[in-house]
């Protein structure tokens, strides 16, 4: 038996990467023997970037952006071979980053976003 396993995330809780080792982990206990394949997925919100990692190969490369309240927040854009960059608006501006308290899209930026691209440039991507 061949299992193919291809989550996408749970907004703010899990990523699809983790999401499909937990169900690889319960699948195992379940149908012993079976040949598992996880395959992360991504819609090209949140978790894009760690989908395409785990597809691609490639590095990340931390960074300190502009949050979307404007405060700082560590932020991450991957590098993959050839040049390419992978920025994911999620990392320095999503809804996850922002208290439900906090949260008024009058006074949300999504400036650290474009550090991110900024940075990726400056890092040498072309693509």
């Amino acid at each position: 038996m061949k299992i193919v396993i291809a989550p996408d995330s749970f907004k703010g809780t899990v990523s699809a990467a983790r999401a499909a080792r937990i169900v690889a982990g319960e699948a195992e206990k379940l149908f012993p023997g079976a040949e598992l394949v996880s395959v992360p997925v991504a819609d090209g919100g949140e978790g894009t970037m760690e989908a395409l990692l785990l597809a691609l190969g490639g590095t990340e490369a931390a960074v300190s952006a502009t949050g979307p309240m404007g405060t700082p927040v560590s932020a991450r854009y991957a590098r993959l071979d050839g040049g390419a960059a992978v920025v994911e608006m999620a990392q320095a501006s999503g809804l996850p980053l922002v208290p439900h308290s906090s949260r008024d899209p009058l006074k949300a930026t999504s400036r650290g976003t474009g550090e991110l691209i900024r940075r990726a440039l400056e890092d040498g991507a072309d693509h």
